[in-house]
């Protein structure tokens, strides 16, 4: 017991320190690239690529328009403090409290995932109408921006709040038409609408015939629709259903680990020992799947 002791106190302290060197290391890298994320959302292109990954998922999930404030930089303060608070309740396991406190506190951005699923199927069920109404206003405005401000209010929401708020931005700052089509790109999340996105900004630097492009994009866009629609339902069901089990089974450890007589046949034995990091294994490897499955959807 006193080896088993000492394993788990040493794996913790390196832990611990290699924790510590990688928030050393990311503030280093902060202060040499002087990465900002604005306020209102915009997707700024320095940055590390973890935090410009957070910050697409907040904005995706529409976390980002709920809650304006939280940015990546908060989000990554919320997740050390929420680790910090939540071990507390585990640290009878040993170990593997470790896993525990670091699945808790992955849920919040699976659980993002899962907003950004159910989101990206809306913008693909309001991808047709979108380019339907666009090309009728473009013929009328013949301006890519004012054709999609006037598209905005005839679009099912998210899609239709990502327009606007960027459409918005464009207009009260010294954003370029390039930057604020490539953040609503970036924001939806949708294939079909990046294509659409990158025509529009080769259309505004170069020109051409953008409605014959616009024709292209309808064609291929009503072939995919059907495909489409069920590969997202059936990844926003699955990562509902995996969530929802690993919530119930973390609140069933914390129930375990306020029980003593259970908590020292698990800490001090190397079968509870496995047992107990096993689960929490499949746990991170559940929410690995949430990952997984909501990027190739």
């Amino acid at each position: 017991m006193i080896y088993l002791a000492f394993i788990e106190s040493a794996l913790l302290a390196l832990v611990i320190y290699t924790a510590a060197l990688g928030v050393e290391r990311l503030k280093f890298k902060k202060r040499l690239s002087k990465w900002q994320f604005k306020k209102t959302g915009v997707l700024s292109e320095k940055g590390s690529r973890l935090l410009r990954s957070i910050d697409v998922l907040l904005a995706r999930s529409g976390v980002k328009s709920k809650l304006p404030f939280l940015d990546a930089k908060n989000m990554m303060i919320v997740s050390v403090l929420l680790f910090v608070a939540v071990i507390y309740p585990f640290r009878r396991l040993g170990f593997a409290a470790l896993f525990y406190a670091s699945s808790v506190v992955y849920v919040p951005y699976a659980a993002m995932m899962f907003m950004s699923t159910v989101n990206a199927k809306k913008i693909k069920e309001a991808y047709l109408s979108f380019l339907t109404t666009f090309m009728g206003f473009y013929n009328i405005e013949g301006n890519i921006i004012n054709a999609l401000k006037s598209t905005a209010p005839y679009i099912s929401e998210p899609l239709r709040s990502i327009i606007k708020r960027n459409v918005f931005l464009y207009e009260k700052t010294q954003m370029s038409v390039d930057e604020c089509l490539e953040n609503m790109a970036a924001e939806a999340g949708n294939k079909e609408f990046r294509k659409f996105i990158n025509f529009a900004k080769m259309n505004a630097k170069y020109g051409g015939n953008f409605n014959k492009a616009l024709m292209k994009l309808r064609e291929q866009g009503e072939k995919l629709f059907s495909l489409e629609s069920i590969k997202a339902a059936n990844a926003s069901v699955g990562s509902m259903v995996i969530l929802i089990m690993i919530v119930i089974n973390l609140l069933l450890m914390m129930n375990i680990s306020a029980d003593p007589d259970i908590v020292y046949i698990v800490k001090n034995t190397i079968t509870g020992q496995a047992i107990a990091i096993s689960n929490a294994v499949s746990i991170v490897f559940g929410l690995y799947m949430i990952k997984n499955i909501n990027s190739s959807a």
